[in-house]
Order: C-alpha cells, then sequence, then structure tokens
C-alpha cells in the first residue's frame, strides 16, 4: 500500500471517474471546485455519457487516458467500485479516493465489497483513501479534490494539516477554524472507512512535511492503535504538537461510530496513555483547536507549569487561576526580589499576590503593564505569565498593545493575553498581537486552557528528552509460556502467582492443600496466622462464594475453615472443578495496591495501576501504560493517580515503598509482552504495599487466557479479597 503521499497531496494529473454535468451532485462537484480554484494539474473527467464537462474533454473509460493520473476521483456506485478500482489498476494510478457508502458500514454484502476492494488495491499497489469519505483540500497548492459547502470557499493556506475519519465534521473544522479562529489549514483529508492509507498514514506524513507546524486528528477507532506510540514519538521529536479529537468513547457512541465509518480500536483508557506519554492533546470542542493551535503559533514553550497572572480584573484573575490549576499548573511563588520591584510599579491598593492586580491605574500611566510584565518574567520562578486586560479598546488598546509587543519581545517565555474588547473596537491593537504572534483570548477560561495544553505538551517533551536512552527491560520465561499453552479456563490464584514469581515478581508464601490434614501440616511449617481460599478456574472471586477465611491461628480453626470453604464453594457452583485450598501467609501492614494487565485487540497489551478498595473500583483513579514500561515511565503511573499522597505518608502514615512498586510495575509490564500471545487479563488484586525499604508482596492473581476471551481495556480494576 502506497504511502508516499506528496503525490496525493499534490497529484498532476486527476481523473474524475463517474463526473456529471450536474454540478450539485456528488459527482458533479469534485470537477466544478477544481477548476473553480484555479487547479494546476491535468485533468481527466471520465464518463462515456459526455463528451466534454465544463469545456474538459471527457474519456469514455480510464483505459482511454493519455497518461497514468496521480490520483482518481471514484465517484460510482458501490457496486461498481472493485471494477474500477481494478482498471485503476490497470492504467497504473499511484492513488483513489472513493467516495462512494454501502460498504462495512453497512455490513452484509458491503462488507464482502470492502473485502474486495482491499485484495485490488494490494494486488495494484494503489493507495486507497476511503471508501464513504469526502475527499481532500491542499489549500497550499489548490487542489480542492471533493465535495460539500466547505469546497466553495476560497482558503488561504496556513500551517495546520488535519486528518479527519468524519468529513462532514473534519471539513467544518477547517472551514471555522480558518475563516472565524484565524488558524488557517494547510491541507484537509478525510478517511472514511480506511481500507488503505489510514489516519496513522497521513499524520506521519504531515511529521515530516516541513510546511505543517500542528497536526489535528479526529479519529473514531484506529485498526492500527498500538503504532499511535511511534507516531506521538515522531512527532514530539520534530516539534509538532498534534491535536487529537477521539470520539466514540460511551456505548452509544461506539455503536454511531461502527455504523458511521466501522472504524472501533482500542479502550479509551488505553489512548488517554498514549496520548498523555506522547503529548497529544485531545481537544473538545472546535474552539479548542482553533485556541490551542494559537498558542503554539506563537513559537515558545515554557521550561515548567509555573504560571503568573497580571490583571486588571481581579475576578477574571481568579476564574483563569482555578482553570489553571484544574489542568495541571502551578501558580508561581514570586521572588522576593521581584515583589520588591513590584512594589515600586503597582498602585499601592492593588495585590502583588499572584495574580498580581494592578487595577485600573493602567488608564492613568500606559507604562504600568509593561513595567510589571519586565519584572515578572524576569523572575527564574516563573515559566509563562498571562495578562488580562479586560476590554480596552480604541486609541488605548493601541498604545497598550505596542506596549505589550515591546514587552513580549524581551523574553523567551510565553506570554498570552486575555483581551475581551470586539474585534471591531480593537481592530488595530489585535492587529499588533497578531504580527507578533502573541495568543490573545476573549475569555479568561479559553487563554486558560490554551496556556494548560502548551504547558502539558512542553512536560512530555521535557519527559521524552529526559528519556533518550532508557530501555524497558526484556524478559522471558519458557516455564510460564508452556504453563499457559493451550489454557482456555482461567488461571487461578496459585498458579498465576507462581507464573509471577517466573518475572521476579513477589508473592506470597503458600501452599496447596488436598486433605484438611495436609492444610494443617503446612499452616504449621508456615506460621501462624494464614489464610484458606479455595481454588477452582470456575470460582474466579472467591469472596463471592465465601471460600475465602483469613486469621487463622490454631489448628482446630483451619480444620473447621477447609470444610467450611468446600462446603460454600459447591454451594456456590455445585459443577465447579476444586484444585485444592491454598494456605497463604496473611500479609499486613501496607498499603493495598492493584496492578493488572489488559490485551487490548487494537493497542496489544497495557499495564495499569491503581490503589485498592474504593480509588479503583469507585474513583475509577487508574493509571494506564503500553507494554513494556520502562522505570521512570512506571514511576508517573504511580505519581499521576488522585490517592499518591497515600503512598508518600499522608495522615501520618510511613511512607510506601514506592521504589518496589515501580519495580513490580516494570517486571509485570514486561511478563505482558512476553506473553501477549497467552495473556488476555490478570490481576494482582491486591498487591500489599509495604513501608519504605520493605518491598512489595502479591497477595492475590487472577489470569484470564488469550484463548478464553478477547477483552477490550476498560478503567475498572475489580476489588477481591486477599
Amino acid at each position: 500500500m502506497r504511502t508516499d503521499l506528496e503525490r496525493f497531496f499534490n497529484p498532476r494529473a486527476i481523473a474524475i471517474v463517474g463526473a456529471s454535468r450536474d454540478l450539485i451532485t456528488i459527482s458533479g462537484q469534485p470537477l466544478k471546485h477544481l477548476t473553480a480554484h484555479g487547479y494546476g494539474g491535468r485533468l481527466y473527467p471520465v464518463n462515456p455519457r459526455y463528451p466534454e464537462i465544463l469545456g474538459v474533454k471527457c474519456y469514455p473509460a480510464l483505459a482511454d487516458l493519455p497518461e497514468a493520473p496521480d490520483l482518481a476521483l471514484i465517484l460510482v456506485n458501490a457496486a461498481r467500485v472493485p471494477e474500477v478500482l481494478r482498471q485503476c489498476g490497470a492504467k497504473g494510478v499511484r492513488y483513489a479516493i472513493i467516495f462512494s457508502s454501502g460498504f462495512s458500514e453497512v455490513g452484509g454484502g458491503g462488507v464482502v465489497m470492502q473485502r474486495e476492494l482491499i485484495a485490488i488495491a494490494r494486488e495494484y499497489g494503489i493507495g486507497v483513501v476511503g471508501p464513504n469519505c469526502q475527499g481532500m483540500i491542499n489549500a497550499a497548492d489548490r487542489v480542492y479534490a471533493g465535495f460539500g459547502s466547505v469546497f466553495n470557499a476560497d482558503y488561504e493556506p496556513g500551517a495546520v494539516s488535519m486528518v479527519s475519519q468524519s468529513g462532514g465534521f473534519g471539513f467544518s473544522v477547517m472551514n471555522l477554524s480558518s475563516l472565524d479562529g484565524g488558524l488557517p489549514f494547510r491541507q484537509m483529508v478525510t478517511t472514511g472507512n480506511e481500507i488503505g492509507v489510514s489516519a496513522l498514514d497521513f499524520i506521519n506524513y504531515y511529521i515530516q512535511d516541513p510546511n505543517t507546524e500542528i497536526i489535528a486528528g479526529y479519529i473514531e477507532g484506529l485498526k492500527d492503535a498500538r503504532r499511535l506510540l511511534d507516531i506521538g514519538d515522531a512527532a514530539l521529536a520534530a516539534g509538532k504538537p498534534i491535536l487529537m479529537w477521539k470520539v466514540g468513547n460511551t456505548e452509544h457512541g461506539q455503536k454511531a461510530a461502527a455504523s458511521h465509518t466501522a472504524n472501533l480500536g482500542g479502550a479509551m483508557a488505553l489512548y488517554r496513555a498514549v496520548f498523555r506519554e506522547k503529548g497529544i492533546i485531545q481537544v473538545e470542542d472546535i474552539q479548542d483547536l482553533a485556541d490551542y493551535g494559537r498558542a503554539f503559533r506563537c513559537g515558545k514553550l515554557p521550561r515548567g507549569n509555573r504560571l503568573a497572572i497580571i490583571t486588571i480584573s481581579g475576578g477574571a484573575g481568579i476564574l483563569m487561576t482555578d482553570e489553571v490549576i484544574g489542568r495541571g499548573m502551578r501558580m508561581a511563588e514570586l521572588a522576593p526580589q521581584t515583589l520588591d520591584r513590584l512594589r515600586g510599579i503597582v498602585p499601592s491598593f492593588g495585590s502583588l499576590l499572584n495574580p498580581v492586580d494592578v487595577t485600573a491605574a493602567i488608564f492613568n500611566d500606559l507604562t504600568l503593564v509593561n513595567r510589571t510584565l519586565q519584572a515578572i518574567v524576569e523572575d527564574p520562578g516563573v515559566d509563562c505569565v498571562a495578562l488580562i486586560n479586560a476590554s480596552l479598546q480604541g486609541e488605548l488598546a493601541e498604545r497598550i498593545a505596542r506596549e505589550i509587543v515591546a514587552g513580549v519581545a524581551r523574553t523567551d517565555k510565553p506570554v498570552f493575553l486575555t483581551w475581551s474588547a470586539r474585534d471591531a473596537v480593537a481592530p488595530e491593537a489585535y492587529a499588533l498581537l497578531d504580527a507578533a504572534r502573541i495568543p490573545h483570548y476573549k475569555s479568561p477560561v479559553r487563554c486558560g486552557r490554551a496556556l494548560a495544553a502548551l504547558s502539558w505538551y512542553s512536560e512530555a517533551k521535557r519527559r521524552r528528552d529526559g528519556r533518550s536512552g532508557e530501555t524497558a527491560p526484556v524478559l522471558s520465561s519458557a516455564i510460564a509460556r508452556k504453563t499457559l499453552a493451550g489454557k482456555t479456563a482461567d488461571v487461578t490464584e496459585h498458579s498465576a502467582k507462581r507464573i509471577l514469581a517466573e518475572y521476579d515478581i513477589p508473592v506470597t508464601r503458600e501452599e496447596l492443600a488436598t486433605t484438611k490434614e495436609e492444610a494443617c501440616a503446612i499452616a504449621r511449617r508456615m506460621g501462624y496466622p494464614v489464610a484458606l481460599k479455595v481454588q477452582s478456574p470456575d470460582i474466579p472471586h472467591k469472596t463471592e462464594a465465601r471460600a475465602v477465611r483469613l486469621n487463622l491461628a490454631s489448628e482446630a480453626e483451619i480444620a473447621a475453615a477447609y470444610d467450611e470453604v468446600l462446603v460454600n464453594a459447591r454451594a456456590y457452583n455445585k459443577d465447579a472443578r476444586i484444585e485444592g485450598v491454598l494456605v497463604q501467609e496473611m500479609a499486613t501492614g501496607g498499603t493495598e495496591a492493584i496492578l493488572g494487565v489488559t490485551n487490548d485487540d487494537q493497542f496489544g497489551p497495557a499495564v495499569m495501576f491503581g490503589l485498592g478498595g474504593i480509588f479503583t473500583e469507585v474513583l475509577k483513579d487508574a493509571a494506564f501504560r503500553l507494554a513494556p514500561v520502562t522505570p521512570a515511565i512506571a514511576r508517573d503511573m504511580v505519581g499521576e493517580i488522585k490517592g499518591y499522597a497515600l503512598l508518600t505518608g499522608a495522615r501520618g502514615r510511613p511512607p510506601a515503598d514506592v521504589d518496589a512498586l515501580v519495580d513490580a510495575i516494570v517486571k509485570l509490564s514486561a511478563l505482558a509482552a512476553d506473553l501477549k500471545d497467552h495473556v488476555a487479563e490478570l490481576d494482582i488484586n491486591p498487591l500489599i504495599v509495604m513501608p519504605e525499604g520493605k518491598g512489595v508482596k502479591a497477595v492475590d492473581a487472577l489470569i484470564k487466557p488469550r484463548s478464553n476471551t478477547g477483552i477490550a481495556a476498560d478503567e475498572r480494576g475489580k476489588t477481591r479479597e486477599r
């Protein structure tokens, strides 16, 4: 499949197969738009019904064309598409956009036809875009190859390139961002069902395109989702932010996506994990794209997340403060030297606290903003600055803007503005800011969100640069693979923990007993107290079956509990296969955590970490990463959960052994990678994290073999007993 996309976006010749003289119809619009916008290449409409369309010679068939075009636009009904695509292959066409719908998105025979298209494309090496898509616009080279009202507009080329699995939404984003949002696009392509060239192929091309500075994407699902790791890494290395919509995240949204473009792939928890790790910025609305894009056009990245706010409106400063803190930024603590300088600048009735309120005194002293700005940007504890100018307008606005432009030119720190005046009353001021690439927004919330996005991306770049030489360890166990080979039933706790031990993950001391006497003997050797647990592949959640007894401190208690857990297990499931009763040491004195593995159909193996109890199960406070992970990534996972303070000694608790926890996550991720063909899901619940220096211990575990179920990751962690 072709992915050398320069000839797709800038074709020397285009064939329009199924072109119509009815210029209002879908099959009539592409030729109309290409000619209207001044496409500079050669056009070959193909339709045996017409000698010419719009004065352009029309050919009866692809075989009759005088050359092999770089791009074919296929506008015939679905049943004829395979035949036309084969003709494209015979002619030597490099790329084809299939606009027709009626393939896998409708199910049934459409699925069969789509498979036929895939086979033809592979046979001839054609780069297919679509089917069921709306085409593309390359504003820079005036290639308007598609249909829809947005193709009527003439777009000034910009530095944003976008790929969208939805044609209507994607082009509406381009239209609103280019014409109303001040963020012009360079290229826009829609991919529909993605049987050939994928969204990630286009993003990879944009990363290499020297004229694309910002990349945008709308995805419903990725069939090659794991590749997002490498794509994100390449974009970070190139300094090109990716702004991404990921939709179809609810049950109803997934159903809508399936019927829309048949693109489903990967759980949202894993998308968020990759986005976080690789600095891919998730957007929620069209306004976000324009706002974030404007932020990145400033060309400056903060060295940290410490923000100082200068405002003439105390309320607006508070509003922005709440927004940025909620998005992971910190309010800078101004240095004593900075405060001393500000005392000589800010009126006594103002505020030197961050946000710094210079009040309406700027109306009497136009240099006040610039002098305050200089004092603050020179503070080494400040990484970026936001200025809130309320609704200044007219000549005053222009003079203040000149002061700000002069001040911003003297710093490499990002400076953003909130300026709520209507465009019509401050045109000169806004023109000055735009010329200097100083981002400005009508509301403090939008400004704060954009600043937070810039800071989040910058942090991802710093993480990448700081880990350039770090690699994830590779562990392998032939014993584990042999144990799991051919398994279809759940692997019970005892066997699962023996597999964990193969990867040097600490587990509890335990032995399997098949008689009451054997259980008592094991307990004597191990030392009291102990726990008894029924082991059965048919009873994965032993607490629900009342097949667990804890803190048994004598032979009499063990003997009674042994009979009791077996009776309860058989009452719970009379057909359950009983492997025995596990006699296990009691693990106490630490913090309960949950570790897990999930093997997603699109992303592959991933590892999960969360704290026990309600934190993971109810509050969904969990961190995911694709496996394998490095120690630094594992440490990020531990630090990003909301309950992290419980591991660092909150409320007088001793600090937990975070180093041992990180090591366990790394080793579990190596297990996930090594056993990716055997494990669908693995839970360690709980993992006891002992006080600092005393390690961790897996108390319970369960493995679901890959042959047993196809499970996609979600954000739950079901709590089981010790």
